[in-house]
């Protein structure tokens, strides 16, 4: 799962979306600093001052790539569209369902923008402004 994109960040804590510790798989109460090599990696910051507002939206967990359309204005629009577009997610499926977040990225660092897309499998999936799949369905033919 991705770091929140936005609001409070903290080393530790319990919140699987706003603590660094548990998204690097670490004990909540893991002695740590911004400064250690896998802190810098998930920030993306290899060297230099570092800042908590650099974990936004980013995830230690693996990727899975997918195919889809751009990410169009309405459902109509990414059901018409050709699927020629590579993006990924952070879910277990090979296509990513409602909760999952989508990224532009291979890294899933940069959250695709909110609208529509039709991915590889026929249907359509809609993105809220967080990069979260928030509803999904067969496109219409």
């Amino acid at each position: 799962m991705a770091l929140a994109s936005s609001g409070t960040m903290s080393i530790g804590g319990t919140s699987a979306n706003r603590s660094i510790n548990v998204e690097l798989g670490l004990a909540q109460n893991a002695n740590s600093s911004l400064g250690q090599t896998n802190f810098r990696n998930l920030a993306g910051v290899a060297s230099g001052v570092i800042k908590m507002s650099d974990f936004y939206g980013a995830s230690a967990g693996t990727c899975t790539s997918y195919s889809s359309t751009a990410v169009a204005s309405t459902e109509g629009l990414a059901c018409f569209g050709t699927v020629n577009k590579t993006y990924y997610h952070d879910g277990s499926s090979s296509f990513p369902i409602v909760g999952d977040y989508v990224y532009s990225n291979s890294g899933c660092s940069t959250g695709l923008s909110a609208g529509y897309c039709k991915i590889g499998n026929g249907y359509w999936i809609l993105i809220d402004g967080q990069s979260r799949v928030s509803s999904s369905a067969l496109c219409k033919k």
